[in-house]
């Protein structure tokens, strides 16, 4: 085996179905020979063991029962030993190539550039409600993604320098559970570019409610963590409270359509509109309740978020 280039890291819980395609697919890369690949495993202490494919071996760090999502993403940081560390959700299924796109994608960008964003496809459905969730979820970063500097960049499908986030010391799990925060956090110091041909499938939830539910959630805990991580003060609060829901969901609806413009995605985001509508609408009422409540906000949800709540195969 080659000296390992890149690490692969990935968050698994109680749910051992869930990561078989995307274990799968990770022994099937044309680099894995150059592979470094860490599954974090939070699944409570009596979970069935977890049996990677054949061809694959994983290293496993076992953190049972573990509900910091933060910590789990740190602690796979630090195991690794490359230079490049790329994270990949539990249920996203990567293309042969993705590994070897990500690395080259690095390779062509300067030093300064110390993040890379993936390219996705609908991991879900064909269908009319699965096309229009996937626009709200990946939409701006859909394939074909140009290159550059991306319109957007996201949560937990990332790559990164892994200098640049040691270089966070003890904030580093903290900053790891949302990847916003730790971006605004280094401030002018993050630079991010695309791999367009890093292309990545990803799954979402199964039905509407959940959707709703896990956006509404989420958009709750991001409110909560703005205001912890961003000493939020209570006039700036009441104010977001008030504006949130009216002026998200319409910015959100600007920047998606200034993101596809001129590729071939804005049918359907206009065939879509009915649910991208709804499921922004949630995300802006929920972070209204979260600068409402204040507050702590269980970093539970964040775990049933991404481990837990039914998503749907092809």
């Amino acid at each position: 085996m080659k000296t390992p280039t890149i690490s692969v890291l990935v968050v698994v819980g109680a749910d051992r179905a869930r990561s078989v395609l995307l274990l799968k697919s990770l022994a099937e890369q044309t680099i894995l020979d150059e592979m470094e690949i860490i599954l974090v495993d939070i699944a409570p202490a009596d979970a069935p063991e977890l049996i990677p494919p054949p061809g694959l071996m994983p290293r496993v760090l076992r953190h049972p029962g573990s509900f910091d999502w933060g910590a789990a993403r740190a602690a796979a940081v630090h195991a690794a030993t490359t230079p490049l560390v790329a994270f990949l959700e539990d249920h996203t299924v990567p293309d042969r190539n993705w590994a070897l796109e990500v690395r080259k994608a690095f390779d062509r960008s300067g030093k300064d550039v110390n993040s890379l964003c993936y390219s996705f496809t609908n991991g879900s459905p064909d269908t009319y409600f699965y096309r229009s969730v996937f626009m709200v979820e990946y939409g701006a970063l859909a394939h074909p993604l140009p290159e550059g500097e991306p319109p957007s960049t996201t949560a937990n499908n990332i790559a990164y320098r892994r200098e640049m986030l040691l270089s966070l010391g003890d904030r580093l799990g903290d900053l790891l559970e949302m990847d916003f925060f730790l971006q605004r956090f280094l401030g002018e110091g993050f630079k991010a570019v695309s791999a367009p041909r890093a292309v990545v499938a990803h799954q979402t939830n199964t039905g509407l409610r959940d959707l709703v539910v896990g956006h509404f959630k989420y958009a709750q805990l991001f409110a909560n963590r703005r205001v912890r991580h961003e000493g939020w003060s209570i006039p700036k609060r009441i104010l977001g409270v008030i504006s949130v829901p009216f002026l998200v969901p319409i910015l959100r609806l600007i920047r998606l359509f200034a993101a596809i413009r001129g590729r071939s995605l804005t049918r359907d985001a206009v065939l879509g509109l009915p649910v991208i509508l709804l499921l922004y609408i949630s995300c802006s009422l929920g972070e209204a309740v979260g600068l409402l409540l204040g507050g702590e906000v269980s970093a539970k949800q964040v775990i049933w978020l991404e481990l837990e709540a039914p998503r749907k195969l092809r």
